[in-house]
């Protein structure tokens, strides 16, 4: 364990960049496709005139679930500064509470990814594949983002010290 570890961390500043990149836009593209799934399709080409649209079926919490995917990819790219919302939540927020509202929002979108999976594999919804690839993607984007970050600005870390 502790060698793949510092397999790892060892990786080369190139390497981690392409890997962040394609982790980044493969969960963006996931988030893409659900979000294109749940616009209403075009009419049929030989249909009546009068004749009503089909309705896709839609599930409220899937989108909400997509909605907190979406913001939480948007969240890992690099050079997201939170500093201006700061400003509008310094007034609301104590700031004995400041860091513990980060920690929080760092735990809720990573379980929010987790959540959007379990969920469709469980439940069938409109959306479930996207859901299930995104999910995936931005926990790992989440879990693996960091170290591939650190190993693109070349910080050396161990796992000993």
């Amino acid at each position: 364990m502790l060698i793949a570890a510092a397999i790892v961390l060892a990786i080369d500043p190139r390497l981690a960049l392409v890997l962040f990149v394609l982790l980044m836009l493969a969960a963006a593209a996931a988030v893409v496709v659900g979000w294109l799934s749940l616009l209403p399709s075009e009419r049929e080409p030989f249909a009546a005139p009068g004749e009503p649209r089909v309705k896709k079926p839609r599930d409220a919490f899937a989108m909400f679930l997509l909605a907190n995917i979406s913001l939480s990819v948007l969240l890992r790219v690099p050079g997201f500064n939170g500093t201006p919302l700061w400003f509008y939540l310094g007034p609301i927020i104590p700031p004995d509470w400041a860091d513990h509202a980060v920690m929080i929002g760092f735990i809720w979108f990573g379980f929010i990814s987790g959540l959007a999976v379990a969920y469709s594999a469980v439940r069938a919804n409109p959306i479930r594949s996207p859901l299930i690839v995104g999910g995936t993607l931005t926990l790992m984007l989440w879990l693996a983002g960091p170290w591939l970050l650190a190993a693109i600005a070349g910080v050396k870390r161990s796992m000993v010290e």
